[in-house]
């Protein structure tokens, strides 16, 4: 029997408990993600009635690999606060985005991207930088000086967007676990964030919601 197992039990369930207490801590104050429109589709907060079908989308992204328990439970207390989805014209998740706060960016006055995607039968359709867009205006009205992110440098899907609206690299780094280039991102929003108004700012006709609970299903 490995005798260092409970320490690390321990050690693991206190930090989870940190994560936690950290981020609710911190978004205690703010408000509520506010609903956005972007060509036909709707981008709002991660109410409780949507988390499923957001965690589901994200376990789907990462071939089956489900998001970690203590980030479940911060979304499950939180997630109107801290997280964002886009949804289709029937109510459907085909887009989602997670932020937090590490003890570097309560350090940093910044919030952090912990995962931003969109199901591939919707993307090319602005969906990845209005994801971002949204978290940017909700988190800059709430008094947070910027923002931050951990990208694969061959994610171009992920790494563009973040570069259009103002993202600049600051640190170059491989990562130990995966062997791979990434890049850590900041976007101060006063400093660095550009908002163009041809991407998509325009209000679209607000899409009609879903008439019964059969059409709140994620995406197949």
């Amino acid at each position: 029997m490995n005798v260092n197992a409970p320490s690390r039990y321990l050690r693991a369930a206190f930090e989870a408990v940190a994560l936690i207490l950290r981020n609710l801590r911190r978004a205690r104050g703010f408000t509520t993600v506010p609903l956005r429109h972007h060509a036909g589709y709707r981008l709002c907060a991660m109410r409780r009635p949507y988390l499923a079908d957001a965690l589901a989308l994200y376990a789907e992204l990462h071939d089956g690999r489900p998001l970690d328990l203590p980030r479940r439970w911060l979304y499950r207390l939180a997630g109107n606060r801290l997280g964002v989805v886009a949804l289709d014209i029937k109510g459907r998740v085909v887009g989602v985005a997670f932020y937090g706060f590490s003890r570097r960016d309560l350090r940093e006055e910044r919030v952090h991207s912990s995962f931003s995607g969109v199901h591939p039968a919707h993307r090319g359709r602005g969906l990845a930088t209005e994801l971002r867009r949204t978290g940017i205006l909700h988190f800059r009205a709430n008094g947070v000086r910027g923002y931050s992110a951990r990208i694969s440098e061959d994610n171009v899907a992920s790494l563009k967007p973040s570069l259009r609206l103002g993202f600049r690299i600051v640190e170059r780094y491989r990562d130990p676990a995966s062997g791979e280039q990434r890049f850590y991102l900041v976007c101060d929003f006063d400093d660095d964030y550009r908002d163009d108004p041809a991407a998509g700012q325009a209000p679209d006709p607000e899409p009609q919601p879903p008439t019964t609970e059969t059409e709140r299903k994620a995406v197949p």
